[in-house]
């Protein structure tokens, strides 16, 4: 292999290292930052305490404001565990869940 091809191959390498590492989503930092970090925690609070209108809100939050972040895709992914879990069987699953309760 000839000093030119070896340069271009390591060129190409670079490339797609680079290339590889930067990501299409934005980084939020600062106040951004907190700001998605807190409502995707107040989310999920009021998810686990199953306040499925208020898990709702602050998910559509974030996926309206911070879309393409971390927290927004996170959000947007909980948003279909919001909805099952108000669908019948999300329903069903809950009432079956909780009559066995103290079975288990």
């Amino acid at each position: 292999m000839g000093r030119g091809m070896m340069m271009a191959v390591a060129l190409a390498m670079a490339l797609v290292f680079v290339v590889g590492c930067a990501s299409p989503e934005p980084y939020l930092k600062g106040k951004e930052k907190l700001e998605a970090k807190d409502w995707l925690s107040a989310g999920d609070l009021a998810y686990g305490i199953k306040d499925w209108d208020t898990a709702q809100y602050y998910y559509d939050l974030l996926v309206k404001k911070y879309p393409d972040s971390y927290y927004g895709k996170k959000a947007k992914e909980n948003l279909g565990y919001v909805n099952y879990q108000r669908s019948i069987i999300g329903k069903a699953v809950r009432k079956g869940t909780e009559a066995l309760e103290p079975v288990l």
